[in-house]
C-alpha cells in the first residue's frame, strides 16, 4: 500500500508517492511568476491563427501571445465556439482544444481536438469508439471473469454515446451497476463541459485538469493507506477533493504536526530530490548508471564500476549487473518523470540472453502508472524504451527554472 506525502519546499508544493519510506513518484508544483500556464488535459477556446496545409496542421492562439500546434486529420471532429456546425477550420475560427503536450525549450504547446476526460474509474476518449480494459487488469487472477463482466457494459456505453472508454483497474471492485453509473456520470460531466464551451468566449479555459498533487490521489486511491501533509492549505484542498469525489477515503487524510521532526525530514524528501537530480546513481553491487538528457531523448549508460572487482567477468556476472540496473532504471524513469525516447547502453551480453533482459525490463515497467514500452535492443546493443509524456521531468522544473 502507498502513502502520499505533501509538503512545501522552498515555496513549492512537493508531493511524493511512497511505499513505506521508499519514494516512487514526485509531483512538484511549477512556479508561474504570475504568468498564465496550462496543464495537460486543460480544455481552452482558442482562435485559429494560421493554417499550414503542407503539414496538415494549424496554429491556435490559446492566450494572447501563446500559440499551440494542432495537427489536423480527416476524421477529426472539431467543436466550434462561434456557432459553426462543423467542417474544416479557417482563420479566426474559435475552436475547443485540449492541451496534449507542455512546451519545451524549443517548442510551444501541442493541442488536440480529440478529447480525453479522466475519471476515477474510467478514461473517456472521444476519438476511439471502442472499449478497452486497462492492461493492469491482466495482472489479476480473475482477469477472465472481469473481462466477461466489464466488456459488455463498456460496449453498450460506446454504442449509446459514440465515445470510446478505457476502464481503469481502480474499477475492479465495482458492481456492474456501479461501473455503469460511473461511466454515464463521466460522460454527462464531459458533455456539460463541451456544451458550455460552445457558448464560451475566446481564450476561456472551460475545463481545468486536476493539479498533479490531486491526480496522484485520483490515480492511486485504491492502493493508498494514508495521505499526509503539513501544509494547512493543501490539507483543506485534499479534504475538499475527497469529500466531493471519494468521501469514503477521507479517513485516510491526516494533518502532520510534529515540532521535533518535519514531514520532509521524516521521509527524506529533500535528500531524495537531490538524488533524483544527479547524473550518477550507484547500485548495491558497486555498479552504477549515468543519466544524460538531450533535447530529443534520454541516454542511460550502465557501468560495471566496482561490481567486478576481484570477480570473474563471465556472462552471469554481467547479466546480474544488467538486471539490477534495469530495476533501477525503471524506478528512475518513474521517479524523475522521464518520458519520450530513452536509450539504454547495458553491459554487452550474448544475443541469446537479450530476451531475458527485455522481459525483465518490461516486468519492471508494469509497476509504472504511466505507459512505458520496450521497443527492442538495436544492432548496436542499445535498448529502446518509450514512455508516455505527462508533464515535465523534475530536472526541467527544478534545475532549468533556478
Amino acid at each position: 500500500m502507498y502513502r502520499i506525502i505533501s509538503t512545501k519546499l522552498k515555496g513549492r508544493l512537493v508531493s511524493a508517492l511512497t511505499n513505506d519510506f521508499d519514494i516512487k513518484e514526485f509531483k512538484i508544483s511549477e512556479e508561474t511568476d504570475n504568468t498564465v500556464s496550462f496543464n495537460i488535459g486543460d480544455i481552452i477556446i482558442g482562435r485559429v491563427e494560421n493554417i499550414v496545409k503542407n503539414i496538415n496542421a494549424c496554429f491556435v492562439e490559446i492566450f494572447p501571445g501563446i500559440q499551440a500546434y494542432l495537427p489536423l486529420s480527416d476524421d477529426m471532429k472539431i467543436v466550434y465556439a462561434n456557432g459553426k456546425p462543423g467542417g474544416t477550420p479557417v482563420m479566426n475560427d474559435l475552436i475547443l482544444v485540449q492541451i496534449a503536450k507542455l512546451p519545451t525549450k524549443t517548442k510551444s504547446y501541442s493541442v488536440t481536438a480529440d478529447f480525453t476526460f479522466i475519471g476515477k474509474y474510467a478514461v473517456l476518449k472521444t476519438n476511439m469508439n471502442r472499449v478497452h480494459l486497462s492492461s493492469k487488469f491482466k495482472e489479476v487472477e480473475n482477469f477472465g471473469e472481469i473481462k466477461s463482466r466489464f466488456m459488455p457494459l463498456g460496449e453498450k456505453f460506446v454504442r449509446e454515446t459514440g465515445s470510446g472508454v478505457i476502464i481503469r483497474k481502480s474499477a475492479i471492485n465495482l458492481s456492474d451497476k456501479e461501473l455503469e453509473d460511473s461511466l454515464y456520470d463521466l460522460y454527462v460531466k464531459f458533455l456539460s463541459i463541451i456544451n458550455r464551451g460552445k457558448h464560451g468566449v475566446k481564450y476561456e479555459r472551460i475545463f481545468k485538469e486536476l493539479p498533479e498533487h490531486l491526480s496522484l490521489i485520483r490515480d492511486n486511491c485504491a492502493n493508498i493507506e494514508k495521505i499526509m501533509t503539513d501544509d494547512k492549505d493543501t490539507y483543506e484542498e485534499y479534504k475538499g477533493y475527497l469529500r466531493e469525489f471519494s468521501e469514503g477515503d477521507i479517513k485516510k487524510l491526516f494533518f502532520y504536526n510534529d515540532e521535533m521532526m518535519s514531514l520532509s525530514a521524516l521521509y527524506s524528501i529533500g535528500t531524495s530530490l537531490d538524488k533524483a537530480l544527479g547524473k550518477k546513481i550507484w547500485l548495491r553491487s558497486g555498479a552504477y548508471i549515468i543519466i544524460e538528457y538531450t533535447e530529443a531523448l534520454t541516454i542511460i549508460d550502465v557501468n560495471s564500476g566496482k561490481a567486478i572487482a576481484g570477480k570473474s567477468t563471465n556472462v552471469e556476472t554481467f547479466m546480474k549487473i544488467n538486471l539490477e540496473a534495469a530495476r533501477e532504471i525503471a524506478d528512475q524513469l518513474r521517479l524523475r518523470n522521464i518520458s519520450g525516447i530513452v536509450l539504454v547502453d547495458f553491459i554487452d551480453i550474448p544475443k541469446s540472453r537479450e530476451k531475458e533482459l527485455i522481459n525483465a525490463m518490461e516486468d519492471f515497467l508494469k509497476e509504472d502508472s504511466i505507459k512505458a514500452n520496450v521497443a527492442d535492443i538495436t544492432k548496436l546493443g542499445l535498448m529502446e524504451i518509450t514512455r508516455r509524456r505527462t508533464g515535465r521531468p523534475i530536472h526541467e522544473i527544478l534545475i532549468d527554472n533556478r
